[in-house]
């Protein structure tokens, strides 16, 4: 597939930074901090990302432009941010065909002004007046605070000399801006709609019985242990149980060339929400269903739920450390939300004679979208293997289709070694998509 670049206007383009780009005082832009003194004022028309000729542009031709130089100017911030979605867009066609997954520009946007929990760097790398790639730097201000997420996206069906270039020039960036900033442990991720078959073995779906690395697939076939069914393709896999990808596949051999290692892989799956079938909640039990923000009278429990959750889900070989929750933080995630324009669907499950929480499950939903997002299930570890997670999540998905009945569908990722959370997913009716991959640059 060969996309066709957006072109930036420009007022957009008079912000442009040759190559290579000097590293930002800080490498980072807090949320809530003052904006940086803004250069020269220019005329702020804006334009819309527009399709044009694909660039021929050469290494010589590549500028960058950093979202801290015109955020205060708000349309031609609103500009940047469209073209970083264009370009998203364009990506997650091209590796899963689902391009509706990307993140607004209203919803980044949000983040960058709302967010007090995380600070962030965005760039976009231009080619004459053409949008060829952008980098996304997100790192932690409260926890975790030696990493940062990122993210390095080129257009596809650039010419090879200039896709190498633009990536050459928005790790660059990347890598000035995690200095500045002292953040020494990077985390990135990449989408397979491919993926080796003993990512589908018992193991990977959590099929009861099965024996993590006993390398045999549902229908008795047994994998080699280096290479793909009928030994096709080298394989990149982690422990036994922890799933598998195709070791040749350009999006890992870019990241592995820029020095991450492969640290988790994920199972990615959507619900078709209409499939769900509505259950009763049993004696002993009560369940709360929510629309928005975190009902107060569940704030505690809510509060202590997720610090659970942080706690216990898998993390593979990543150094990712636990977040701990407090009341405010859930407060904060709630008007993050609204500024982003997300809703919150959820349904927690207690103890009907004292109150005490079990479980909880929350789905996330953008204005107009038809689809949403799995944020999180957890229950309490002394209420594991009772069926509780099958519960609330259908519970949730009834709550979800008499609140918001245009909602057809809800994503989900889960770590490929966390078998009892593929099983539950499996049992509540989700299907696998496809894989992804989670690495690491730096830490042990």
């Amino acid at each position: 597939m060969s996309a066709s670049p957006s072109s930036a206007s420009a007022a957009l383009l008079a912000h442009a930074r040759p190559a290579p780009a000097t590293a930002p005082d800080d490498g980072t832009r807090p949320a809530g901090s003052d904006d940086p003194t803004p250069p020269t004022p220019t005329p702020t028309s804006t334009s819309t990302p527009t399709s044009t000729p694909p660039t021929d542009a050469g290494p010589a031709d590549l500028r960058l432009v950093r979202a801290v130089d015109v955020a205060a100017d708000p349309q031609l911030f609103g500009e940047f941010l469209d073209h970083v979605q264009a370009l998203e867009e364009e990506v997650l066609m091209e590796s899963i065909g689902l391009p509706e997954l990307v993140t607004t520009a209203a919803e980044r946007r949000a983040g960058w002004e709302s967010d007090p929990h995380h600070r962030r760097d965005l760039a976009l790398a231009v080619g004459g007046d053409a949008c060829l790639g952008c980098a996304i730097v997100v790192a932690p201000l409260r926890d975790n605070l030696d990493s940062a997420d990122v993210a390095v996206d080129v257009l596809p069906g650039l010419v090879p000399e200039t896709a190498a270039a633009v990536d050459d020039l928005l790790w660059s960036h990347v890598d000035a801006v995690v200095a500045a900033a002292g953040r020494t442990v990077l985390y990135a991720d990449e989408q397979h709609p491919d993926h080796p078959d003993d990512n589908c073995s018992a193991t990977a779906l959590g099929t009861p019985g099965a024996r993590p690395g006993d390398g045999v697939e549902p229908g008795g076939a047994r994998l080699d242990p280096d290479r793909g069914p009928n030994g096709t393709r080298p394989l990149r896999r982690l422990a036994p149980g922890h799933g598998a990808l195709f070791a040749d596949d350009p999006a890992v051999l870019r990241l592995e060339s820029r020095g991450f290692r492969l640290v988790q892989i994920e199972r990615f799956a959507v619900l078709p929400v209409g499939d769900v079938p509505a259950p009763e909640v049993p004696a002993g039990l009560r369940a709360h269903s929510w629309v928005g923000d975190a009902p107060a009278h569940l704030l505690d429990a809510l509060t202590h739920l997720l610090t659970v959750f942080e706690a216990t889900i898998p993390v593979g070989e990543a150094d990712f450390e636990p977040v701990v929750y407090t009341p405010e933080r859930v407060r904060d995630e709630d008007r993050l939300n609204r500024a982003r324009g997300i809703t919150a669907y959820g349904t927690v499950l207690l103890r009907a004679d004292d109150g005490a929480p079990l479980g909880v499950t929350v789905f996330r939903v953008g204005d107009g979208r038809e689809f949403g997002f799995q944020e999180y299930t957890v229950t309490v570890p002394e209420a594991r293997g009772r069926g509780y997670a099958v519960l609330i999540k259908r519970l949730n998905a009834g709550h979800l289709r008499a609140s918001a009945p245009e909602v057809e569908r809800v994503y989900t990722w889960n770590a490929a070694e966390n078998a009892p959370m593929l099983a539950i997913n499996d049992r509540v009716g989700f299907r696998t998509l496809g894989m992804t991959g989670i690495w690491q640059r730096g830490g042990r």
